[in-house]
């Protein structure tokens, strides 16, 4: 089934922090980064993956990475641009931004090929 820019949409969020860092990366990340990025009406879904194999091509290599699942392209805008939103993005920099590396990344879903699809 083909899908308009109105499809689902993935936010990919990958990371890199220094091994020595963690530690308290995963404990800030889960109990607080996280509660506070799902508790936003735009997320449907949030999962954190840890990174065993990657050959993208690349200077650093994600240690994890994390899909939030939004209805729509204007969901995630709307996340995006809104003071919360931008708020998590600027206390995620104050945080690991001066020694960690992210990369994000926003698919917009195509097509379901997933068997018996409609």
């Amino acid at each position: 089934m083909m899908k308009t820019e109105g499809g689902r949409v993935l936010y990919i969020f990958s990371t890199w922090v220094p091994e020595d860092q963690l530690p308290e990366w995963n404990r800030w990340y889960t109990e607080v980064h996280l509660p506070d990025v799902v508790a936003q009406p735009q997320i449907r879904r949030a999962r954190r993956y840890r990174v065993v194999e990657d050959s993208r091509p690349a200077e650093w290599t994600p240690q994890y990475v994390t899909v939030y699942e939004l209805d729509s392209l204007a969901d995630f805008e709307s996340y995006r641009t809104g003071p919360v939103g931008t708020r998590l993005r600027e206390d995620y920099a104050a945080h690991y931004g001066a020694t960690g590396k992210v990369s994000r990344q926003v698919l917009v879903e195509e097509a379901d090929l997933t068997a018996g699809a409609e």
